[in-house]
């Protein structure tokens, strides 16, 4: 046993290992360009500046209070999203009349763009948290969604029927088959709507151009004179959230999970 899991973590080290040089491969080509004079310095600054500029934001409390504002409408429309999502998924994929119903309406509504929905709910809703939180939800809604509807149509009908056979009414079934069996898809969903969530946050912030968020600093640092290093630092930070988020929501479902093919397969050697 303690031969498999040094094997783990020895294959685990390696690619920790090859996405660093990765990271430092593309640091180094930026930071080579940077200073090379290709590029004026006033439009890309070298990766070492930029990188700098972020390090220094991390003590300025006016921009943590932007990096929260975003964090905040991120959370509330994930929320929103799953407590959406995963009660209407289980019922179209329980009764699957209802869900070829109403499966081309849906289909027809997830294409759409929610950056492009800003001035239709602006106008129902303000502007503020009540519009950037109904955005993130909207785009969201749609992995979590169709993740547990596919989830629940892979359930086992061995193990189904098995409780059938023994008297299980209809909701145990659900309970006691069918939601575990789909919670790892839910999981999965849920990972990849919280980076659309976060791209949704970022990018209603910045098309918006007032109020709080990160989008708000970068679309305010673009304005300026030399705001070009301020953007980049914005995007660094954006892209360490979307990191972290994803990290900390793998590891979770590692966690729970480790049976699934998925996570077996990262366990491998």
């Amino acid at each position: 046993m303690r031969r498999v899991e040094g094997v783990r973590r020895t294959g685990r080290g390696q690619r920790l290992g090859l996405g660093t040089l990765g990271v430092l491969l593309a640091f180094g080509a930026c930071e080579a360009l940077g200073r090379s004079g290709i590029v004026g310095r006033a439009y890309l600054p070298p990766a070492s500046e930029v990188l700098a500029r972020a390090v220094r934001l991390a003590g300025d409390t006016a921009f943590l209070g932007q990096v929260g504002a975003t964090l905040r409408a991120w959370a509330l429309g994930l929320g929103l999203a799953c407590a959406i999502a995963v009660p209407l998924g289980l019922l179209l994929g329980s009764l699957p009349l209802l869900g070829a119903a109403v499966r081309s309406v849906l289909e027809c509504l997830r294409p759409l763009p929610s950056v492009a929905l800003i001035p239709l709910v602006s106008l129902l809703l303000g502007t503020g948290t009540r519009t950037e939180v109904t955005l993130i939800a909207y785009a969201s809604v749609w992995p979590v969604l169709f993740n547990t509807v596919y989830g629940l149509g892979a359930t086992d009908p061995l193990a189904k029927d098995t409780l059938r056979a023994f008297g299980f009414g209809r909701l145990a079934v659900l309970l006691r088959v069918e939601l575990p069996a789909t919670a790892p898809f839910i999981a999965t969903g849920i990972r990849i709507s919280a980076a659309v969530a976060l791209v949704l946050a970022v990018a209603t912030e910045l098309l918006a151009g007032f109020g709080q968020g990160l989008g708000i600093f970068i679309a305010q640092a673009q304005l300026a004179t030399d705001g070009a290093r301020d953007v980049l630092a914005g995007v660094v930070w954006a892209g360490a959230l979307g990191l972290a988020v994803d990290t900390a929501l793998v590891h979770g479902e590692r966690r729970l999970f480790p049976w699934t093919p998925e996570h077996r397969a990262q366990d491998a050697p």
